[in-house]
């Protein structure tokens, strides 16, 4: 009568057979009236099954076994139903296993997969963003002084910036060379009117009116020459190459050697060779003019120059031998149309050229007493 709702003794699974095998099942019928267990339940006599209504699948963790719950209904002899709950175990650390070698399958190919991205993200963000750092090749070598403008191939998203940097530059030292241009032909063209006024005032009777014209015209004079060296000061910026300075300064020593031949002054350069300086030739000519032209006039037999790299900045030293100037007329003698010694001629402008070249590349002047007797002037200028 009830052979109908018998399982076999054993199952084609070899694993359901053998005692403690980690696969296992159990079926009971709804109410109790039979159950059957797996003989690899064998010595576990805790109950799997937790009772399913036909067509419910549960999944769930019980201990260290992994369960899976089936509600089934089967028809009897008479054609009723029965309700049956089937449950399948199987022991967690296989499963516990299988799942630690798919997260770690898992988290390598997600890995690989991340770091093949991340590179192809890379070598894109380096296609797109190889103009910007040709551009940037191109400012470096003008802020270096390897180049004048922005040369070579440009891509066509940067063409309209290299125009407009190459035209900025070439508009900045056309207009530099235009004011040059136009002062030293103000300067020029003055001198004619100049000239007659002094002779005017010469064959005039009048001593008061002579000294008169004689003084403004020589102060016209200075104020057209102080003014066209001043703004004519080009001074520094980040395409400005640098300037060796050694060969400058030996230019003019060389040319002002040969000014002073028959007085026999010496002039001693310890400059490096490689000693450079962000500015321009013509500021730099115009400087040091100046500072070593008033060392040649007051210096006795020495000069000498010592330029040397502080940190972040240049020192230049220029010394004569001379009588030196005194601390109290430091002041005045930076000022335009000062001089420090009035049997030399000359505008009295030197100085205050200097000076404002110098505070144009944001330096400083110091005027002192040289180890060789007479004035110092130190120059300090960024590099």
């Amino acid at each position: 009568m009830v052979d109908y709702k018998r399982l076999p003794a054993s199952l084609a699974t070899p694993a359901f057979n053998q005692p403690d095998s980690g696969l296992y099942a159990e079926v009971e019928e709804d109410g109790g009236d039979y159950r059957w267990r797996s003989p690899s339940l064998l010595g576990r006599p805790a109950r799997l099954v937790s009772g399913s209504r036909p067509g419910e699948t549960r999944f769930r963790l019980a201990g260290d076994l992994a369960v899976l719950d089936q509600g089934v209904a089967w028809e009897d002899d008479r054609g009723e139903p029965i309700g049956y709950s089937l449950t399948v175990a199987m022991d967690r650390h296989a499963l516990d296993s299988e799942q630690r070698g798919f997260r770690r399958t898992l988290w390598q190919w997600l890995g690989g997969l991340a770091l093949l991205l991340l590179a192809a993200q890379v070598l894109s963000a380096r296609w797109g963003l190889a103009p910007l750092h040709d551009m940037s090749a191109a400012v470096r070598r003008l802020e270096t002084g390897e180049a004048t403008a922005i040369e070579g191939p440009v891509p066509r998203e940067l063409d309209g910036l290299s125009r407009n940097l190459n035209s900025l530059i070439q508009h900045n030292r056309r207009r530099q060379e235009r004011v040059r241009n136009a002062l030293a032909d103000l300067a020029h063209s003055m001198k004619t009117p100049l000239a007659v006024l002094r002779g005017g005032a010469e064959t005039s009777e009048d001593q008061a009116l002579r000294e008169l014209v004689g003084e403004q015209t020589g102060r016209i004079d200075d104020i057209v020459s102080y003014q066209r060296q001043r703004a004519a000061v080009a001074g520094s910026s980040s395409v400005t190459r640098p300037i060796a300075l050694a060969p400058i300064l030996q230019r003019i020593c060389a040319s002002l050697d040969k000014v002073h031949r028959e007085r026999g002054l010496q002039c001693t350069l310890q400059v490096p060779a490689d000693l450079r300086l962000r500015a321009d030739e013509g500021d730099l000519f115009e400087l040091f003019g100046n500072l070593l032209e008033n060392a040649y006039k007051h210096g006795t037999g020495a000069v000498r120059v010592v330029g040397a790299a502080r940190r972040n900045r240049v020192q230049i030293d220029v010394e004569d031998d001379g009588d030196g100037i005194p601390e109290q007329e430091v002041a005045r003698l930076v000022r335009r149309g000062e001089r420090a010694d009035r049997r030399h001629p000359g505008e009295g402008i030197g100085l205050a050229v200097a000076s404002e070249i110098i505070a144009q590349y944001g330096g400083s002047l110091q005027i002192r007493r040289s180890d060789l007797g007479g004035a110092g002037m130190r120059l300090s200028l960024p590099l």
